[in-house]
């Protein structure tokens, strides 16, 4: 990745030089680990992925706060402080695994900007 530094006006355009060299036995040992550790994690971070992007394209009420929480600024830390709820509960909720109460959506909403219109 090439890195920049200003001269004045001017952009000196450098590239960064690769170097490698053999990972030590501990090194090979930790990262072997770290590789089956992914490997056992990943199938249910795909699903959890997965769960999102079907909730979120629910044609209910709270799919379409789903879809106003994913088109935030804020992230889901952020907007899970401001409701007075944990990330985790926000991401569960997210995922379709969990409801919220009607005063957090009542206060989701409102951070969101969300509108209840009748149709009818």
């Amino acid at each position: 990745m090439p890195s920049h530094e200003f001269h004045g006006n001017k952009m000196d355009k450098r590239r960064a030089k690769r170097v490698t060299r053999d990972l030590t036995p501990a090194e090979q040992e930790r990262l072997k680990k770290y590789r089956e550790q992914i490997g056992e994690e990943l199938p249910d971070m795909q699903a959890r992925d997965q769960m999102r992007k079907d909730a979120r394209e629910e044609s209910t009420l709270t799919g379409e706060l789903r879809r106003a929480i994913h088109a935030s600024d804020l992230s889901l830390a952020e907007i899970a402080a401001q409701i007075g709820i944990t990330p985790i509960l926000l991401d569960d909720f997210l995922t379709g695994e969990r409801t919220l109460r009607s005063d957090v959506i009542d206060r989701l909403a409102s951070l969101l900007g969300c509108e209840l219109n009748r149709v009818r």
